[in-house]
């Protein structure tokens, strides 16, 4: 069924895509701005094109123009009540959710069967900080932004993640030798906590460091295997920004603090060969000390004699030779001193820039710097030369950087050789020759992928389409290793809002800030399309589609109006259909989500970015404003909105609850709404889905970790458990043919958590119980084999049987007498007769003396 629009009270504006309908490969772009709609737009899409990095605009202001509207972002995507702290709120969050998740670990019944799985991305990683060496040398520690701390080799082999359990991710690392080897990471935002145990469990320093704002730098001293230095900012009473030096003799278990440096900004130095000496750039003036800060002496002063922000490295090789980058108002300068501080001198305007700032260990003339892209000198500053410009990492993701460069770290290992490593938006990458070249040694097991939309095919649970940051637009490619599953990147920038009208892959839309993106075609799939966005509305950076359910071909673009993008026949034009109503006259710029009934199509609903809710009965035709208002939108990814795939009338609403309730619900379509935060932290939900079927349960994805609504009770409990990864969930849907909710993860990849573990039993009993009898199995879904597990409170007969969905015996996995206890039993995917079955769903039965228990699980292909 077509939109249906008063006939009278619209406009209509037709976009034409140059292919024709027998031509599948992929058009190019053309952003050119639509026209009044009298005219017609055609637009031109090169094949090769490559969106530019989503956040960034290069020119030479380029870092100031960024990080103003990038606070300017972040304020608005977590919308609260003057004056209210949500970073503090979500500090207290992600704090609490360590505590529980320690509790968990400790908890060895906890440990033993969990409902989460890990999918992917297995070869595509996300944003990285940082790297150090471990104490032997041996092995590399790396900070990644959402996703935590990861060790492998040297060269980037074997990849775990140590910090599943860390709220926070690690904007820097440090390695104590001890013994133990201790672990520190510290965040942009102030966060800084130890592990001795490998990342098993991570804990708080005492010493006063627990209350940064931004945590700067960490560093060990390789002269000393329980010394750590670290500098950080933080508020003092009058709400003015100080900087604070600490040392701690301990491996980082607890600081004292050496020097205050008041409103100075400041920097530390080590050597990274040798260690013993701290040097300290405080504001205009270069420090050192040889007693662990109970005395400082000046070395020297630099020509910016009050500087906003600075920025130190330092190159071992001279006296030694110093870099420092200078915030000069707008301007970030680079002097440099040759003389151990004693004097300096400019050397260069620096024009792309995220304080990422490193020197060579062994040649003083090597100094780089990094922003969107990476640069470098070999004359010690004077003139500078691109790594490689971002769009060549797209033909050798290899050899090229990727963009974005938060961290740039030269390290000196056990054997006596100079590695630096890069940390991109797309990966680490390593250098042994002083980065005139590069390897991508992030392509493998590195878990860190940053997501924003999934979208699985209804017709293949093990086909994903992906929307990331900075990693682009994904499917999901070949079979899976393990459960984890690669991904190819089909093309570069930033995505979301992943939408398809009938749940399969043959036409998907999805947003990039500046275009809609159209894929046509689930197995030979190709991107057809780059569509405007309508000139004349005002819509979030990113703004909220939904694909028609009637007419899958065709979508729907949320601005100050609903614009209905409408295909044509031919397979070559869309027509920009404008609703009548304007949706800000009682509140808010534009609308920041649309639903639209599966029981009832006609049955419509829409929210502004303020939280003014509208319903429909008439498949739009007309819209009544709700009699309550909704949480306000998050700017990135407007509102969470959703209605029950089986109950007439029902939709959850989800946004902003740092100021009043997170999410609300309606009953009666959208005519009324109450609150429904029993159990939900003061947070940020950015998604929300039904689990369907008949018990419709509600999964939110949220700041705060991933939720489920207890239908028995109408509250949220959190589904974090000593497996999942502890960071931002930031979409989620409902997988039917893998009986589970899929959530995507900002920093920790894909995972699924399994259904049936969720509305049956959580854990298994121990024997003599009165719990009720349970069973289990992992994974699910499954490829090669699954186990599956249960524990009886007698012994006596047990019998384990599997079916296929027609009821068909299918294998005997267990028939005889069992004592009581816990048991596993394997079934490796073969019918009776030895046979491979075919992929699909099957029902695993379970009777013994305790009763009956069954359980489904599905095989992959």
């Amino acid at each position: 069924m077509r939109p249906r629009f008063p006939p009278l009270a619209l406009s209509v504006l037709v976009l034409t895509i140059g292919l024709s309908g027998e031509d599948r490969s992929s058009p190019s772009h053309s952003s050119g701005v639509v026209p009044p709609s009298s005219e017609r737009s055609v637009v031109t899409i090169p094949a090769t094109a490559l969106p530019s990095p989503t956040e960034h605009i290069l020119d030479r202001d380029s870092e100031r123009v960024r990080k103003e509207g990038r606070r300017e972002w972040i304020e608005e995507i977590h919308r609260t009540a003057p004056g209210t702290d949500w970073r503090a709120i979500e500090r207290r969050n992600g704090l609490a959710r360590m505590e529980a998740r320690n509790r968990r670990v400790q908890d060895e019944r906890a440990l033993r069967v969990s409902p989460w799985t890990e999918i992917g991305s297995r070869n595509l990683a996300g944003r990285m900080h940082a790297a150090a060496p471990s104490a032997d040398g041996d092995s590399l520690y790396a900070g990644s932004s959402r996703g935590g701390v990861w060790k492998a080799s040297l060269t980037g082999q074997g990849w775990r993640p140590l910090s599943d359990n860390l709220y926070g991710g690690a904007h820097g690392v440090a390695v104590a030798e001890g013994p133990p080897e201790t672990i520190t990471r510290i965040t942009d935002d102030g966060l800084v906590h130890y592990t001795e145990n490998g990342g098993a469990n991570w804990n708080l320093p005492s010493g006063n460091v627990d209350n940064f704002n931004r945590a700067i730098r960490v560093l060990a001293d390789p002269s000393d295997p329980d010394r750590i230095y670290l500098i950080g900012r933080k508020l003092n009473q009058f709400g003015w920004n100080v900087w604070r030096l600490f040392l701690s003799e301990d491996r980082g278990l607890s600081y004292t603090r050496i020097r205050n440096l008041g409103a100075n900004p400041g920097d530390i130095w080590i050597d990274r060969q040798s260690g013993g000496r701290i040097w300290l750039l405080e504001g205009p003036t270069l420090l050192f000390s040889d007693d662990q800060g109970a005395n400082w002496t000046p070395a020297g002063t630099h020509a910016v004699p009050d500087p906003d922000n600075v920025v130190l490295a330092g190159s071992e090789a001279g006296a030694p030779t110093f870099y420092a980058a200078l915030r000069n108002g707008s301007q970030w300068e680079l002097h440099r001193s040759t003389d151990g501080g004693a004097s300096w001198g400019y050397r260069y305007d620096i024009h792309d820039f995220w304080e990422t700032l490193e020197a060579s260990v062994v040649d003083p003339d090597v100094v780089l710097f990094g922003g969107v892209e990476l640069w470098r000198s070999a004359d010690g500053g004077g003139t500078f030369s691109l790594v490689n410009p971002w769009s060549a990492y797209y033909a050798d993701p290899v050899n090229k950087l990727h963009a974005d460069l938060p961290g740039l770290n030269a390290v000196w290992t056990g054997s006596g050789s100079e590695i630096h490593y890069i940390a991109t938006d797309g990966g680490l990458y390593r250098s042994d020759d002083r980065v005139a070249s590069v390897t991508n040694i992030s392509l493998e097991w590195l878990g860190v992928s940053q997501y924003y939309s999934t979208l699985t095919s209804a017709n293949d649970p093990n086909l994903i389409l992906a929307g990331s940051q900075d990693q682009g637009y994904q499917r999901s490619t070949g079979p899976a290793v393990g459960t984890q599953r690669d991904f190819e990147q089909l093309i570069s920038g930033d995505y979301g809002h992943l939408t398809s009208g009938d749940g399969t892959h043959e036409w998907v839309f999805s947003v990039y800030p500046g275009f809609v993106l159209v894929q046509w075609g689930e197995f030979a799939h190709a991107l057809v399309a780059y569509l405007d966005f309508p000139g004349d509305q005002d819509f979030s950076w990113m703004p909220y589609i939904l694909a028609d359910p009637n007419d899958p071909d065709s979508f729907y673009f949320c601005g100050n109006q609903i614009v209905y993008y409408r295909k044509s026949a031919f397979n070559t034009t869309w027509t920009m259909v404008f609703g009548a109503q304007d949706f800000t006259v009682h509140g808010g710029t534009y609308t920041t989500a649309l639903a639209i009934s599966p029981v009832d199509s006609d049955d419509r609903i829409t929210v502004t970015n303020s939280g003014v809710l509208w319903y429909s009965t008439d498949g739009g035709t007309s819209w009544t404003v709700s009699a309550d208002s909704g949480p306000s939108a998050h700017y990135f990814y407007g509102t969470a909105l959703e209605f029950s795939p089986t109950v007439a009338g029902e939709a959850t609403i989800g946004g902003s609850g740092y100021s009043g309730p997170a999410v609300y619900r309606t009953g009666d379509g959208g005519v009324t709404w109450e609150p429904l935060g029993d159990g939900l932290p003061p947070t940020l939900v950015y998604d929300l889905a039904y689990e369907g079927g008949p018990s419709a349960v509600v999964y939110a994805a949220t700041e705060a970790g991933p939720f489920r609504l207890d239908p028995s009770t109408d509250a949220w409990e959190s589904l974090d458990d000593a497996t999942a990864p502890l960071t931002t969930y930031w979409c989620v849907e409902a997988v039917p043919a893998a009986g589970a909710m899929r959530f995507g993860t900002y920093g920790r990849g894909i995972w699924d958590y399994q259904i049936q573990d969720a509305t049956s039993v959580a854990e298994l009993r121990e024997p003599g119980s009165d719990e009720p009898l349970s069973l289990m199995n992992y994974p699910n879904p499954f490829r090669s084999a699954t186990t599956l597990r249960f524990t009886q409170a007698r012994s006596g007969d047990v019998d384990v049987r599997i079916y296929d969905a027609a009821g068909r015996l299918v294998n005997v996995l267990a028939d005889g007498p069992r004592p009581a206890g816990r048991h596993e039993v394997q079934w490796n995917g073969r019918d009776a007769r030895g046979r491979q079955v075919a992929a699909g769903v099957y029902l695993a039965r379970l009777e013994s003396p305790d009763g009956v228990a069954t359980r489904r699980i599905s095989r992959l292909r």
